[in-house]
């Protein structure tokens, strides 16, 4: 009887040293509405713009648009957290996708790394050229950092802005010091102009360590669906 007795007195010890050898579970990360209404948009929606010095027209059609939630298990944590990721055909030829980055799960936590699993920063890339971050989700979060050696900045958010003659509203401005999207050749300082419910509305150039712009791309029709 004794034996017994001290065998199930072990078995709270055995159950507790289970699970302080089992990740420590962090959560379940969903991008919600806030998020999704700069970067979520239906299939053949589109956005026509047209550079500020040259006329040139640029026109993007959504793809698509994909989400499914993913499970992130390390020796110390796990958590599950959606992965994003979205495309674009650029005048009916080329294209950029974009698609989210997940912080590895056994990195040591800070407040740094803790905002990053509940944001979502994408890897935006076209075709023949290197990437570049043009935007985080949700849009709250002013540090994001971006691709190896670049920095993107979430600079301001406008109530309103005009652009083209037409008002936007909830404009999230990121601001990147070393893109290399805009032209193949030379990195470039670029700003991205991003409104609630409608999306990318303004790229702009600007001259190198400054605030002077050299052109923009501006949005002078659009037709979306969310």
């Amino acid at each position: 009887m004794f034996r017994l007795l001290a065998i199930l007195s072990l078995i709270p010890l055995l159950l507790n040293s289970c699970k302080d050898d089992e990740p420590q579970y962090l959560g379940e990360f969903r991008l919600g509405a806030e998020g999704k209404s700069y970067i979520k948009f239906e299939p053949g929606s589109y956005w026509v713009y047209e550079n500020d010095k040259t006329g040139e027209r640029d026109s993007v059609v959504m793809d698509y648009y994909y989400s499914e939630m993913r499970h992130f298990k390390g020796v110390e944590r796990e958590y599950y957290r959606e992965h994003i990721a979205f495309k674009w055909r650029i005048n009916e030829s080329g294209s950029y996708t974009h698609i989210t980055g997940h912080p590895f799960v056994d990195l040591t936590p800070n407040s740094t790394w803790e905002e990053t699993v509940r944001r979502w920063s994408f890897i935006s890339s076209p075709e023949a050229s290197s990437s570049s971050t043009m935007i985080w989700v949700p849009v709250s979060f002013e540090t994001g950092g971006g691709v190896s050696g670049q920095l993107t900045r979430r600079t301001i958010i406008h109530d309103s802005l005009l652009v083209a003659g037409e008002w936007y509203h909830d404009v999230a401005v990121f601001e990147v010091d070393n893109d290399w999207i805009w032209n193949t050749f030379n990195t470039n300082h670029t700003k991205y102009y991003w409104a609630k419910n409608v999306g990318l509305i303004r790229r702009v150039l600007l001259e190198e360590n400054s605030i002077v712009e050299l052109e923009s791309f501006n949005l002078i029709k659009y037709q979306v669906t969310q």
